[in-house]
């Protein structure tokens, strides 16, 4: 699944603008474990002089509703973006060699922003998986509301919805970005998840806490190169009663990226 919120760079993410305020809904694309994230203002006017851009990321773990999906094998995704005013079609590929796993996924998201410090985003996910040969499909939607708090500190509270689970996931965050110099950028974000029946055979309630640090580097206007860790906390695991809770748990994992404007 790839949903609307905070960057761990994100699976699951939308941070705050840079500046005193939004002037439109910046667009997003594809952070940590799938997720959506909002572009840093800095990179949409990078990219804005290319025709063309592709991320690469690989993460210790498949991380998503605080659950280690892949019991600990890593992850490889490919993906790109493309904008058409506030709409944005952002297809995701991943793999993983070790758990024989791999999932595609098209996602589309609407993007308005109804005062200076707030942006609303709709989103449409169409996912298609496989794992040692068996696939499977869903379709979900998203509504994140994200809110700039003050300059570098952002809000974001986000559900979404499964079709095939029949139900849905929140997730509230908080998310602190800032620069050192023109080439060198950090963040942190904290994040706490309740599930609402999207993880099918999970308990129902407070799902996970987690901690994410981020950073990125621009050596040159065409690239940049980011990383990012996360310490993971499982909130009322109850594995007794709840198959899908056996991978929901306390653990560390991370991830390496590269963005490349053609």
């Amino acid at each position: 699944m790839a949903s609307i919120i905070f960057p761990a760079v994100s699976a699951q993410t939308i941070p705050a603008s840079e500046d005193n305020g939004l002037d439109a809904a910046p667009p997003v694309e594809i952070g940590s474990g799938g997720d959506i994230k909002m572009e840093r203002k800095n990179r949409t006017r990078m990219e804005s002089l290319f025709e063309w851009h592709t991320h690469f990321l690989w993460e210790s773990r498949y991380v998503t509703e605080g659950r280690d999906n892949l019991s600990g094998e890593s992850l490889l995704s490919l993906s790109s973006e493309f904008v058409i005013g506030e709409a944005n079609f952002i297809p995701w590929y991943a793999y993983s060699p070790g758990a024989n796993y791999s999932e595609l996924n098209l996602n589309f998201v609407y993007g308005v922003l109804p005062t200076d410090d707030v942006a609303v985003y709709l989103g449409y996910n169409h996912i298609r998986a496989r794992l040692s040969g068996e696939r499977a499909n869903d379709n979900e939607v998203s509504l994140a509301l994200v809110h700039k708090l003050v300059k570098h500190v952002g809000l974001a509270a986000e559900i979404y919805h499964s079709f095939e689970a029949g139900g849905s996931f929140l997730e509230l965050s908080a998310k602190y970005n800032d620069a050192l110099n023109k080439k060198l950028r950090y963040g942190m974000l904290a994040a706490l998840g309740t599930n609402a029946g999207y993880v099918a055979d999970g308990h129902t309630g407070l799902n996970h806490f987690q901690l994410r640090v981020n950073a990125s580097y621009h050596p040159i206007i065409k690239a940049e190169f980011y990383s990012y860790l996360g310490y993971n906390v499982a909130i009322n695991r109850d594995v007794v009663n709840y198959s899908d809770d056996e991978t929901l748990s306390d653990f560390f994992w991370g991830g390496l990226g590269f963005i490349y404007l053609f």
